[in-house]
């Protein structure tokens, strides 16, 4: 059974974030990246069911920039057997849905019986992406697994997380497309071993002309999607010490919450 793994390059959560000229995104001149954390957490379940030989291949994709190769190599390092690129400048600044588009037309004859994806990206949080390309492939689709079991080789078996610490339990006929949330394992590091083998595994690169989708098309779905504006979040008041008795202090705060929110 052949598997996928859709992951993103994102810009690393140390970097130094500031907001463009335009205030429309961060300025990405002294951004560095790696690969979203969520899609570690898929990339891992993938391997495990290699190893436990529930599936036969784990291949990457990544429909990104140039930069973008580097989180592919991370994964063929980890222990993807290949990866799919998917490289056009009119991705750029692509709406999900348009991204999903070309996804699907780069593995419609692929034959893949599992994709999995993190449960969202770190830079957008959209969790757009896998459903939409769920459904058009017409699969059936589960987001935020905390748990996954492939049980006769036909069906998928997913713990879902929901609201309230709740647990939804729910059984997919392959193919499927699953999202799944951190937590879900833990996901291995890349060995020296892995390195050195991730020079010789396939990258495939293709861009919306290799796979008949027209950039102009794209365009238009993109300008339909825009980010208006983008903020810091406003600064809120400065904290208040109280100091004195412990019994003191106890009262005075007391006394704050109720005149303030009459909850006691």
């Amino acid at each position: 059974m052949k598997s996928l793994v859709l992951i993103k390059q994102v810009p690393n959560t140390d970097s130094p974030f500031r907001i463009n000229s335009a205030g429309t995104w961060v300025d990405d001149g002294n951004l560095t990246y790696g690969l979203n954390d969520y899609d570690r957490y898929a990339l891992e379940e993938l391997l495990r069911l290699k190893d436990a030989g529930k599936v036969t291949e784990v291949v990457a994709l990544t429909a990104g920039p140039e930069r973008a190769s580097s989180a592919l190599r991370t994964c063929l390092a980890t222990g993807a057997d290949r990866a799919i690129h998917i490289k056009d400048d009119a991705l750029s600044t692509s709406d999900p849905l348009s991204i999903a588009r070309a996804i699907v037309a780069a593995v419609k004859d692929e034959g893949f019986s599992l994709i999995v994806a993190g449960l969202q990206a770190d830079d957008d949080n959209y969790m757009a992406i896998g459903p939409f390309v769920a459904r058009l492939l017409d699969h059936a689709c589960a987001t935020a697994a905390m748990r996954l079991e492939i049980t006769d080789g036909a069906t998928a078996r997913v713990e879902r997380e929901l609201e309230n610490n709740r647990v939804q339990v729910v059984e997919l006929t392959l193919p499927a497309v699953i999202t799944v949330q951190t937590g879900i394992n833990e996901p291995r590091y890349a060995s020296l071993k892995g390195i050195m083998a991730a020079k010789k595994k396939e990258v495939r690169t293709l861009s919306l002309a290799d796979l008949k989708a027209g950039a102009g098309d794209v365009a238009a779905s993109s300008a339909r999607f825009r980010t208006v504006r983008l903020a810091p979040p406003p600064k809120g008041k400065g904290a208040e010490i109280l100091s004195g008795a412990a019994d003191r202090i106890a009262q005075e705060l007391v006394k704050r919450i109720r005149e303030k929110t009459g909850v006691i």
